[in-house]
């Protein structure tokens, strides 16, 4: 039901009769099992259907109604409830749609009304908050998704070729990754791939060899990509900046008395694939003892109170995979073909977020299933010290309303690509036509024209969220 709104509160202000109470409990059950408040997962299928067929302008309209707006190219006056992330999601679409600027309006408007997650600092209460029945509060961004933000707007300006504005998201893209370290529950952690290394690009553009070097260093990992090699050999001749990760890579790598792309005249070409979409959230039912043993130590509150409950089961928002094609995207330059690198698995990072996750997420499910059912208990033996049956029905009847709001909070960044593929090429100024063929994803071959003068770069960005 796109677009309904909750009507769950005005039940509380009916006055009802002993003689209408049966009845009123039966709609009750009908309305909240087959109506009720949808999802945002819900809200947003027939875009998920559009683009799952390669429809992305529908798609695009799609979004269009779920936020409020009649035209692509407008945003809305009031961001209340999933705006903010629809419009997140529009952006992704126009930059696969190869409309460049306005997938930089987007997630530049989206940015500015998001609230970061901090996995494990947030209390059960707080998780509880955002995960449950607050659809209409600001949504929170994991890191991953955060991060992503900055790295897909980079895209954008490189695309565009603005260096100036991508120069300023590179520094947006630091404050984040500076923040995520700064928590205690992301010590040790690597965010930002993508964003990294897209970062690294902007300064070495610009000259600044020792700041690119210490965004490549940060994508590093155990992998020797190609599109790190060239670069970094060339980069540490001018720079003066060695971590020690960039320092044991470059002690792996030959380094010849001069490395290539130095002054040679030629271009820079980067390539940057994204294909498929990354898990999202639905609705899923979990027995309560199952529940209780996945909360584990984070649960709070008598769960012994629950087995009064008639509700046996409890519902929270699970991750679903998606069934994405694996394989590698082909490409050919002037109809020679390259190879193509996988430099990030944006849906493995998503994966591993929500496990660290999901105990957190049942236990506060379960806490307030526990404050709910006490409540109900309350009523409950009030009503069979008196001998009162109706009043028994009007307890199972709040049981039935109180649990049955808690709808799980299904958002989350559907739209972001799987996995993120990147070549890196050197080619002669002028002319060329790049080809990308992705296997297995039902899109056609891309082709795309390219015209670079000497010494500058030209950044290609595929999107294909199929």
């Amino acid at each position: 039901m796109m677009g309904t709104a909750c009507r769950a509160h005005t039940f509380c202000k009916w006055e009802l009769s002993m003689k209408n109470l049966s009845c009123t409990l039966v709609f009750l059950i009908l309305f909240f099992t087959v109506g009720g408040c949808a999802t945002y997962t819900d809200q947003i299928s027939e875009a998920h259907r559009a683009v799952d067929r390669g429809d992305y302008a529908l798609g695009i309209g799609k979004l269009n109604a779920v936020l409020g707006v009649k035209r692509s190219e407008d945003v809305p006056d009031k961001w209340k409830g999933q705006r903010p992330l629809a419009v997140l999601e529009r952006g992704m679409l126009h930059q696969a749609t190869g409309n460049f600027k306005l997938s930089k309006q987007d997630l530049s408007a989206g940015e500015a009304e998001l609230e970061w997650l901090d996995l494990k600092g947030d209390s059960i209460g707080k998780i509880g908050k955002y995960i449950y029945s607050d659809s209409a509060t600001v949504y929170k961004a994991s890191p991953t998704e955060r991060l992503a933000l900055n790295a897909f707007n980079l895209l954008n300006y490189l695309s565009l070729e603005d260096l100036g504005g991508a120069t300023v998201e590179a520094r947006r893209f630091t404050v984040g990754r500076e923040y995520l370290d700064s928590l205690e529950s992301q010590k040790g952690k690597t965010h930002g791939a993508f964003g990294s290394y897209m970062a690294g690009f902007v300064f070495e553009q610009q000259g600044e060899a020792d700041r690119a070097l210490r965004y490549y260093e940060e994508a590093l990992d155990d992998r020797d990509l190609a599109i790190f090699r060239e670069p970094l050999v060339r980069l540490s001749r001018r720079g003066n900046y060695q971590g020690a990760k960039l320092k044991g890579y470059l002690e792996k790598v030959e380094v010849g008395p001069k490395s290539q792309g130095e002054n040679d005249g030629l271009c820079e070409v980067l390539v940057v694939v994204g294909v498929g979409r990354v898990p999202y959230k639905e609705p899923r039912r979990i027995p309560i003892g199952a529940a209780i043993g996945l909360a584990g130590a984070y649960l709070t509150g008598d769960a012994e109170i629950l087995k009064y409950s008639v509700f046996k089961v409890l519902t929270y928002p699970e991750l679903v995979e998606r069934r994405n094609a694996k394989k590698l995207p082909g490409l050919t330059f002037d109809g020679k073909a390259v190879s193509t690198e996988l430099l990030t698995d944006l849906g493995d990072e998503i994966r591993r977020e929500y496990k660290e996750i999901r105990a957190q997420i049942i236990a506060s499910a379960l806490t307030r299933m526990i404050a709910r059912a006490a409540v109900t208990e309350g009523v409950r033996a009030a009503a069979k010290e008196k001998g009162d049956t109706t009043a028994l029905l009007a307890a199972l009847g709040t049981e039935l309303l109180l649990v049955t709001m808690d709808k799980p909070d299904t958002r989350s960044w559907t739209m972001l690509p799987d996995r993120i593929y990147m070549s890196r090429l050197r080619v002669t100024p002028g002319k060329h036509e790049l080809q990308v063929d992705l296997p297995g994803s039902g899109a056609p071959v891309y082709a795309v024209k390219i015209d670079v003068a000497a010494d500058e770069f030209s950044v290609i960005g595929v999107m294909d969220p199929r």
